[in-house]
């Protein structure tokens, strides 16, 4: 039951496998290769390092062995900061058995505290800065929010850019997550 619970999670409107978005990203800025080989690698994380609002390096490899979500937005998307909140709780919830949450902030305006603006709304996660160009060339993000969640072997589950913060599935995914 709960694999079909998760296939049709997998192949609604709001949630979507990565490879497909990013197939569909590909068509869409005229480059999709003619071989499949670049569409199958887009099924696992890719590597990425960016610098926190005090300057420290984090990198995927951070991350490496654990379930994580990623979250891309931006201090003036009103969708994101109406989902954080849901994110955060279930950071919250599930830190203990291992769950890891990084946000990444882009296309911010001069002089944007992306960090400074999740601790003033209360969030417990950190986040990157300048993340564009990650954001855009390693996973394929058209819009704030994207949120991604991967599993323990750094394999994409589900890509989404849902808002609703109490939508019962963003919970669904991260248990589908912690099982892995």
């Amino acid at each position: 039951m709960f694999f079909m619970l998760l296939a049709l999670l997998l192949t609604s409107s709001v949630f979507t496998s990565f490879t497909a978005r990013a197939a569909e990203t590909a068509r869409a800025t005229n480059t999709a290769q003619k071989s499949s080989a670049p569409q199958a690698a887009l099924k696992m994380a890719p590597s990425w390092s960016l610098l926190d609002a005090k300057g420290n390096l984090v990198s995927s490899k951070d991350f490496a062995g654990k379930p994580l979500i990623i979250h891309f937005w931006a201090t003036w998307c009103p969708y994101c900061k109406k989902l954080q909140p849901g994110l955060d709780r279930l950071f919250k919830k599930y830190q203990a058995q291992g769950l890891q949450m990084i946000a990444i902030s882009l296309l911010e305006e001069e002089g944007a505290n992306p960090q400074e603006a999740l601790t003033a709304r209360g969030m417990s996660f950190k986040t990157l800065v300048d993340g564009d160009s990650i954001a855009m060339e390693k996973f394929f993000v058209r819009g704030t929010p994207t949120t991604f969640f991967i599993n323990a072997k750094g394999q994409f589950v589900v890509a989404t850019r849902l808002s609703d913060p109490n939508d019962p599935r963003l919970e669904q995914v991260v248990k589908s997550l912690m099982v892995n």
